[in-house]
């Protein structure tokens, strides 16, 4: 099996590289990552809340669903420092 990381559509990660930057004011390796949680994680809370409700219940999350809060928070705190100035 090949290891290398081949992306299906290349041109969708310079986007969200580009997107992470705009949002959140740099595109950092850990910024990228962070967003696509909070992206992936946004849309399935609009798309299929119950699933999304139902997971985060289970006890096995507890500590994956606070991770993503964190995150949620850390990219609002972003793009609210560089919103202001």
């Amino acid at each position: 099996m090949n290891e290398s990381k081949q992306l299906l559509v290349p041109e969708v990660d310079e986007l969200l590289h580009k997107f992470t930057e705009l949002l959140t004011g740099e595109a950092t390796e850990e910024r990228v990552e962070m967003v696509k949680i909070w992206a992936l994680y946004t849309h399935m809370q609009k798309a299929m809340p119950p699933l999304v409700q139902h997971w985060g219940s289970e006890p096995a999350h507890q500590e994956a669903k606070a991770k993503i809060r964190e995150i949620v928070e850390q990219i609002k705190q972003w793009n609210q420092e560089k919103n202001n100035k």
